[in-house]
């Protein structure tokens, strides 16, 4: 046999995406379909900024730290949905709207709103883990296997990698109801039952939703630590100084910046803030900063697993205080909050004193996991000072004209913290830490300059 007759038999018919059979049953409509990505664009869109709203308040750090990975995923299936609606269809629909032709959208809407309601960790864990994931995957199942698998393969596509980020979220969030958990998910799923469920196509059971008073969603933008941690309103961190001392160490400079990442997590509680206020906005807006909320939390992450692999307690041995998103969350408008984050990180690309800096840093203390972390951090702040330059550019705002507006919020916003360090010591703990951890004095320690341990922003 040769070559073309045997590549002609055992290669796959139709690309390999299906069989000729499978390819020649009738799916779904155009208009069906894009009916049906529709709603799973809003159940994506809403479920972003539902997490994203909860971000700031949520106490638990790794549920804090979920909530920033499946946001942003939940952003590039955003992304990819409104491109392929976008292809199907002309003029596209509008995507932010209540679609007229289906009439169980309202009850959707509905049931999110009810989402976005929960009142603590454990409703939220609930809800979002326990009955819209699991909703969402069905969905897209079913929306794949019911699909024509040739003419629709676009968007099966599509609806196959969120899955495997929705399968993800699922495989490590395991069920431990409580009794209120359980009313909770009871209380969701009649809402959801009302809806035809997540593609609007299941019979809509008779459910008596005066049963299950509906609740209002709250957004609390107060940053908040679980009782692990210690200090969230000692306003003191001398990492903000130590780390760019020329004359100190590298070593213990590289553990300031170790502790700087860590703290890090201050940056996603700002910016879900303004993310969630700053409404009708262009979508562009919320999926750039999507992104950059994600990195931010991940920067956080990345100090924390520096300093685990030290064996270092970094959640009893460093108050992780939250100075930075409270000023700014309750004391500065969301357009202020957006302008401080610009001008800091423009601050962060000159070489002397930026991210080139902090990389060097870790590599001239000889500590390989630093400098493997700071080189992509580098790399993720290249890419938010230019989502910065961007979002300027749409409010008409120039670089210099957002810089020294930044340092009039810094002074305005700092000044407000003044109501709260009564609320938690105000001490120096740096020499106390570096001894523990570096098993010798911290060279930083009587200098004039760490008086007072103000962060440079």
């Amino acid at each position: 046999m040769d070559l073309m007759a045997h590549l002609s038999q055992d290669f796959p018919e139709l690309a390999g995406i299906a069989t000729y059979k499978d390819a020649a049953r009738i799916g779904f409509s155009v208009d069906e379909n894009v009916r049906r990505l529709l709603r799973f664009h809003r159940v994506e869109r809403r479920l972003m900024a539902i997490l994203i709203a909860h971000i700031t308040s949520e106490p638990v750090w790794e549920v804090k730290c979920a909530l920033a990975l499946h946001q942003w995923q939940s952003a590039e299936h955003v992304d990819a949905l409104r491109r392929r609606i976008a292809e199907m269809r002309n003029p596209t629909p509008r995507l932010d709207a209540i679609p007229e032709n289906d009439p169980t959208a309202p009850a959707l809407d509905a049931f999110l709103d009810q989402l976005d309601a929960a009142r603590d960790t454990e409703e939220l864990i609930a809800g979002v883990y326990g009955v819209l994931y699991p909703a969402l995957a069905d969905a897209y199942r079913d929306h794949i296997a019911r699909t024509n698998p040739l003419v629709d393969h676009p968007t099966r596509r599509v609806l196959r990698f969120a899955l495997l980020d929705v399968d993800e979220a699922l495989s490590v969030w395991r069920r431990a109801w409580s009794e209120k958990a359980s009313r909770w998910t009871e209380h969701l799923n009649a809402y959801l039952a009302a809806a035809g469920r997540i593609a609007g196509d299941s019979a809509v059971e008779p459910v008596d939703l005066t049963l299950y008073a509906p609740r209002s969603a709250h957004n609390d933008f107060h940053p908040r630590r679980d009782d692990r941690f210690h200090g969230s309103y000692n306003f003191e961190f001398p990492p903000h100084v130590v780390f760019n001392m020329p004359d100190v160490p590298a070593d213990e400079r590289n553990l300031a910046l170790l502790c700087k990442r860590t703290l890090e997590m201050d940056v996603p509680e700002m910016m879900a803030s303004f993310m969630t206020e700053r409404t009708n906005q262009p979508w562009e807006f919320y999926r750039d900063y999507s992104r950059q909320l994600w990195d931010e939390a991940r920067h956080a992450m990345m100090g924390s697993v520096a300093l685990e692999a030290r064996g270092i307690d970094w959640k009893r041995e460093i108050p992780l205080n939250i100075g930075f998103a409270l000023r700014l969350n309750l004391h500065a408008t969301p357009i202020e909050r957006q302008t401080i984050l610009y001008a800091i990180e423009q601050s962060l690309m000159p070489a002397e004193t930026g991210k080139r800096l902090e990389y060097e840093t870790a590599v001239a203390a000889g500590d390989d996991l630093s400098a493997h972390f700071h080189d992509y951090d580098w790399a993720d702040e290249v890419l938010h000072a230019q989502i910065g330059r961007r979002t300027l550019k749409r409010e008409g705002i120039s670089s210099d004209e957002a810089r020294e507006r930044a340092q009039a919020i810094h002074e305005k916003t700092w000044a407000a913290l003044d109501q709260y360090r009564s609320r938690d010591e105000q001490h120096d703990w740096w020499p106390t830490f570096i001894r523990r951890a570096l098993g010798k004095e911290s060279a930083a320690t009587a200098r004039p300059e760490l008086s007072i341990f103000r962060p440079s922003e």
